[in-house]
């Protein structure tokens, strides 16, 4: 019994123990918690500053150093961490290059391509003052680059010779350019994009039998043949899903992956029979077709993207009259043309709209800019 009587303090013990244990690291906690928001709040700022700088990239062709410092340090000090405004040093800002291989690396401003920011603050600990600990440098780094939109997905599976596009340009200002050569202006897209009806082009020729060569181009196989960067892809064959692939939603499509620049589609050997007209139909609100399967989409004319591809040299081994693709179009899709005996007027008819705006992220040079962070 006095052994009993002896412990009755050792719960309280225990308990006041405990307490002072938990609330040591409650405190703790909320220290640490703190530092976190301040990294978190700091992130925000790295990231806004770094998108301003890139920003500054790519209004100016040739940027001062001085101007993509100024606007980052300007955006970086519109965020807070705590209560504080954020300050950021021009020093922290460091002008650079990037690519996918090697990251991201400084380079004179007539090689840039990004920016990399890097935020601080010192912060203040409460009750790591116990311990001894007083400050803490809280930091975070962001990258932002300065690219071209790339890969993007909903591509339809037609396509149209980038040449086409050319000879409108021509049209308009009387000079000559080779597709295997030249490359889109931003102000030729702004010509471009003032197409109307009358700059309809093709965007696929029917001509039943014959062999699928450039210049006589019929549907296209989804997902790409090879990828950009070399990796195989892994297409559809045939033309059972083409009328659904052509005119159903985008989340309806066999293939909802997907297609970029420097991607190789094969050609669907097919002529497609009533699939191509049935998908302009289904894409045109589902009007019907007359005997000879022609198509006349009202308007609004309803827009698709499409691959637009070019001569290259260079085909991949064992992918039999391949397309390289060039750039991707959004194309306001007039209707569908068929004569019997399938004469080369037939195929689906549209004008260029514009080049897709929402994409991937991609450093290979293109007409449409683009910033992003990569870090």
């Amino acid at each position: 019994m006095d052994r009993l009587r002896n412990r009755r303090g050792v719960t309280l013990v225990l308990t006041a123990f405990m307490l002072t244990a938990l609330i040591g690291a409650a405190a703790f906690a909320i220290d640490f918690g703190r530092m976190y928001w301040y990294r978190a709040q700091l992130s925000t700022a790295s990231d806004a500053a770094a998108l301003a700088g890139a920003y500054q990239i790519m209004l100016k062709k040739t940027p001062l150093e001085d101007s993509v410092k100024a606007l980052a340090v300007s955006f970086a000090g519109r965020h807070t961490v705590g209560v504080t405004a954020v300050v950021l040093d021009p020093n922290d800002v460091v002008l650079g290059k990037w690519t996918a291989g090697t990251g991201f690396q400084a380079a004179p401003v007539s090689d840039t391509n990004a920016v990399q920011v890097v935020t601080r603050d010192t912060a203040a600990y409460g009750f790591g003052k116990v311990l001894g600990l007083s400050t803490h440098v809280v930091r975070d780094t962001a990258q932002a680059v300065m690219g071209y939109v790339g890969k993007t997905t909903c591509v339809r599976p037609v396509a149209l010779p980038y040449q086409a596009l050319l000879d409108q340009l021509t049209r308009h200002d009387g000079v000559a350019r080779d597709a295997a050569t030249y490359s889109l202006t931003t102000a030729d897209v702004t010509t471009l994009t003032n197409a109307g009806v009358a700059d309809a082009v093709q965007l696929r020729v029917t001509d039943e039998g014959g062999s699928p060569v450039n210049g006589n181009f019929y549907g296209v196989q989804m997902g790409p043949w090879q990828y950009a960067d070399g990796t195989a892809g892994n297409p559809n064959t045939g033309m059972a899903s083409f009328d659904t692939d052509l005119g159903g939603s985008c989340a309806g499509e066999s293939y909802t992956g997907d297609v970029g620049p420097g991607d190789w589609l094969s050609p669907e050997n097919g002529e497609g029979g009533t699939n191509i007209p049935r998908g302009i139909s289904q894409l045109c609100g589902g009007i019907n077709t007359n005997g000879n399967r022609t198509v006349d989409c009202p308007t609004p004319y309803p827009e698709i993207k499409v691959a637009v591809w070019a001569p290259n040299a260079s085909p991949p081994a064992g992918c039999s009259n391949c397309f390289y693709v060039k750039y991707l179009g959004v194309f306001a899709v007039t209707g569908y043309t068929s004569t019997p005996g399938h004469t080369a007027g037939d195929g689906v008819w549209g004008y260029f709209t514009s080049m897709p705006s929402s994409g991937s992220l991609s450093t290979t040079p293109g007409p449409i800019k683009k910033i992003g962070l990569v870090k």
